[in-house]
């Protein structure tokens, strides 16, 4: 009886129903717009949970305007009722339960709790409040590259401080958006609207709005400092005024450069940077069809490597996600990521429309003599932060310099300006680090935004496609690299300033008709080929400034190199088979400034002399054989030297380069059987590498003006090997130590051994601040490390092998719980080691091997090394 009457409800309040249903629909409407609204751009702990509400809610409503299609097209309200008894039952019963549903759903509406993703996010929140929290007036500053997350920062701060009802006090809470254009008077039509002031209110007028009032500036995206004297924020005479004393301003701001802190007196600053791995995976699901994801192993595993791609960096994760959010099967996942390997991310749908312009800001805001500078950085990914340095010097980006400490300074402060700007950053061993995504977006401008770049790696391809080398017509900038032929140019190539072929092991010969395709380059660089001599038509290139061929073949330099009249860099650096350079050669070159024939190359005395009446010259590298050389080079700007001299007894710090005009950079001094002293005197160095090996009667090292940390203050990497030096401690407090390698001393028994009555003021100084890497190699009689306990507070990886009678390890107890430190050695001495403090070795993990193999060339590029071994482990 009950469904009858309901039934007979149905059919006579079916328009009743239907308005009732739109009604509720306006609810559910203005619910899902409601949350769709805060929903956009923000990351919310409850994200999947939302994006299920809102699906549901979008298909409620599409049924809810199919019923009222069918109930419009029905003409229910027309004609005889009894013939639209049925149509209008069913309408009715539909709207009525569609009603129920939608009433329930708006009820179910869920609450937005927005997220930071990422544990060092979350910490800079708590952090930022506690800046808040304290009665004092500050100005803090936010800051890290683009789409890292600041923006999101900044809005959680907002968020917790006016719906989280946590407002610590402040009147007003203001939150302003600039822009990387925006003018004064823009921010203060903004603070003004935020305060409901006239547009055309003054600074005066917001200050007086404000000056009895506790306020806090959330201002979003500033590019260059903002007055905020000018915005009414701050009176200059605040603190002379009573009235004000008791009232607080705060202002937060977010920035790319960490200058622009700087410059506004920030007087605390907070770094935002990119998630860690499994956050960075958590955070694309979100953007991603998590089901698709899920449902397959191999796409689960492809979704990973393209996620990788984006470095952590959450505005590329969103971008990635959503790029993916469509694709359903294996096929699809298998060609974007075929599409990410070979054409990198400008592959994805969207990425050159938001993510890359988005970031490009950055660049766009740098001086436009920097912006060059940063693209070879990325480019080049390969560079330490010296071989950066040289690639702007020989490219003439930093301007003229009187001597090579000015231009280094130059380099340095450039450098410091990318930094900064958030583009780049160096390891503790100048290693240059940048961002993937970085590198994807120097990549798209070098190719794409009006720069005539081509940049290519070919993976020992035999021969260029001429398709490629078509474009070389119209390039000014070529760098490839991994090729085995040079390819044959049928064109000439005017516009062409500066080539770059690297790392092509496989490439050992060049046509000299090559380069007569190309009479305007200025800029050559055939570094780490197997070319074994240089084309006699190299004299074509006329305008040549800067040649390097180091890390090749060659050994001999070409007589013809004298036509390249302009020729300032000559770079012939690790040339193992170069000897003594023809005489005449260098000294007719005019206007060479840097000359650098190190470790292996040398100029004779007679040369030198020449060279000496060249005022252009900067800086010289080279191998010294004999004392005579060695006393001319003492008048000559050294940068860096190998010396193997038979004769020489002692050496002094001073005598290695020209006192006003040097700077030694790298020092071998290698197989002089002779000498039994090194006299360390003069000022400061600059040196940042120091090999002394195979001087077996070398044992007294004297400091005669100057201590070992002022002396060294900029030494990185020392290797000691083969000599008869009774100990070390010398090296216990440089600041700049890295890496300290010593082997091969067969008489040694105490490295760091000092005089009982100097051990407390030793030990009161900082002991090895930045020594990461120590190796201890064939030391038979190494009993002790030391005689007192020694700090090493940034040690990462220590490596002993063949020390047999070295029992302890001098480890100072209650080592920092987050050190890590690998252990590389012999098992056997491991399992003999005998322990003072017990706790001592949960912070080292041991690697055995019986053996241990030493690549030289880690002394310049230890990070490679690095790298390699946590690979090997």
């Amino acid at each position: 009886m009950q469904d009858l009457r309901q039934d007979i409800s149905y059919v006579f309040r079916t328009k009743k129903n239907i308005d009732d249903l739109k009604n509720t629909m306006k609810h559910l409407m203005a619910a899902k717009e409601d949350v769709q609204s805060k929903l956009d751009g923000k990351l919310l702990d409850n994200q999947r949970q939302v994006k299920v509400w809102l699906r549901n809610a979008g298909e409620m409503l599409d049924k809810v305007n199919q019923l009222l299609d069918e109930y419009s097209n029905g003409n229910c309200d027309a004609g005889s009722w009894v013939q639209n008894c049925y149509s209008r039952r069913k309408i009715g019963s539909k709207a009525f339960k569609l009603k129920m549903e939608i009433t329930w759903l708006t009820a179910e509406q869920p609450e937005i709790k927005s997220k930071i993703k990422g544990k060092k996010i979350v910490s800079n929140l708590d952090i930022a409040c506690s800046y808040l929290a304290d009665e004092t007036n500050d100005i803090i500053g936010i800051w890290g590259m683009g789409g890292v997350g600041k923006t999101t920062l900044l809005i959680k701060i907002y968020h917790q401080l006016i719906f989280d009802k946590a407002n610590m006090g402040f009147d007003h809470v203001l939150f302003i958006k600039a822009s990387q254009n925006s003018q004064l008077e823009e921010l203060r039509k903004e603070i003004a609207k935020d305060l409901h002031l006239p547009f055309s209110s003054s600074q005066q007028d917001i200050f007086n709005a404000l000056k009895t009032k506790n306020i806090l500036l959330l201002l979003d995206d500033i590019w260059e400092p903002v007055d905020l004297v000018g915005l009414g924020i701050i009176n200059p005479f605040r603190d002379d005024d009573d009235s004000t004393k008791l009232y607080k301003y705060k202002v937060i701001f977010t920035t790319r450069s960490e200058d622009v802190c700087t410059q506004m007196r920030a007087s605390k600053k907070i770094k935002v940077e990119c998630l860690e791995e499994d956050e960075a995976w958590e955070l694309f699901k979100d953007n991603v069809d998590f089901d698709v994801i899920e449902s397959d192993e191999r796409i689960n595993e492809i979704a990973k490597q393209v996620m990788n791609k984006s470095g952590g960096l959450p505005l590329a994760l969103k971008t990635f996600g959503k790029a993916m959010s469509k694709r359903k099967t294996v096929q699809e996942w298998e060609d974007i990521l075929s599409l990410l390997k070979n054409s990198g991310i400008e592959g994805f749908q969207g990425v050159q429309e938001t993510l890359l312009p988005i970031l490009k800001l950055s660049y766009d805001n740098l001086p436009k003599n920097i912006q060059e500078c940063f693209l070879y950085a990325p480019i080049l990914q390969w560079l330490s932060k010296d071989d950066l340095l040289e690639l702007w010097m020989g490219l003439g980006l930093i301007g003229n310099f009187d001597n090579l400490q000015e231009a280094y300074a130059n380099a340095r402060y450039i450098f410091n300006i990318l930094e900064k700007a958030g583009l780049l950053h160096s390891s503790a061993y100048d290693d240059v680090g940048i961002h993937h995504i970085i590198y994807e977006m120097a990549m798209w401008i070098a190719s794409n935004c009006g720069r005539n770049w081509i940049v290519e790696e070919y993976d020992e391809l035999a021969e260029i496609p001429i398709e490629h080398t078509k474009n070389w017509r119209f390039a000014n900038r070529v760098i490839i690299s991994g090729i085995k032929l040079v390819p044959n140019l049928s064109h000439q190539c005017y516009d062409l300033l500066c080539l770059m072929i690297l790392n092509s092991s496989s490439l050992k010969n060049i046509p000299g008709r090559f380069f007569r395709q190309m009479p305007n380059l200025i800029y050559l660089n055939l570094s780490k080929s197997a070319i074994k001599k240089l084309p006699k038509n190299i004299k074509c290139l006329v305008n040549l400034q800067y040649l390097n061929i180091s890390s090749t073949d060659i050994s001999s330099l070409p007589k013809e190199l004298v036509y390249l009249r302009k020729l300032q860099y000559l770079m012939c650096r690790d040339l193992k088979l170069l000897s003594k350079v023809e005489d005449s050669l260098l000294s007719r070159l005019q206007k060479l400034k840097i000359i650098d024939l190190y470790p292996f190359g040398w100029a004779g005395l007679e040369e030198l002399k020449k060279l000496k009446k060249h005022t252009n010259i900067k800086a010289i590298g080279m191998r010294v054989v004999s004392q005579e050389v060695l006393r001319e080079l003492s008048c000559l700007p050294t940068t860096r030297l190998h010396i193997e001299v038979k004769n020489v007894s002692s050496l002094s710090f001073d005598t290695l380069s020209c006192k006003d005009h040097g700077f030694l950079n790298e020092l071998t001094i290698e197989s002089c059987p002779k000498l039994e002293e090194l006299v360390m005197n003069g000022s400061q160095t600059h040196l940042n590498y120091l090999t002394i090996t195979d001087n077996e009667k070398l044992q007294k090292i004297s400091w005669t003006d100057i201590s070992p940390t002022e002396h060294f203050h900029a030494l990185k990497v020392l290797f000691i090997s083969e000599c008869n030096l009774a100990s070390f401690a010398w090296v216990l407090h440089l600041p700049s130590l890295a890496l300290l390698n010593i082997q091969h001393c067969a008489e040694v028994e105490e490295l760091f051994h000092v005089e009982e009555r100097e051990i407390h003021q030793v030990s009161e100084r900082p002991m090895f601040p930045a020594l990461q890497y120590l190796f201890l190699v064939y030391l038979p009689n190494l009993v002790s490390i030391s005689n007192f306990a020694v700090e090493f507070p940034q040690l990462s990886y220590l490596s002993v092998h063949v020390c047999l009678n070295l029992k302890k390890l001098p480890f100072k107890s209650g080592i920092n719980d987050s050190q890590r430190i690998l252990i590389n050695c012999e098992r056997e001495w491991w399992e003999s080691l005998e322990w003072d403090d017990a706790t001592i070795p949960s912070h080292l993990s041991p690697s055995h091997s019986t053996k241990f193999v030493y690549d030289a060339s880690m002394m310049k590029h230890p990070s490679s090394f690095r790298f390699s071994m946590s690979e090997q482990i």
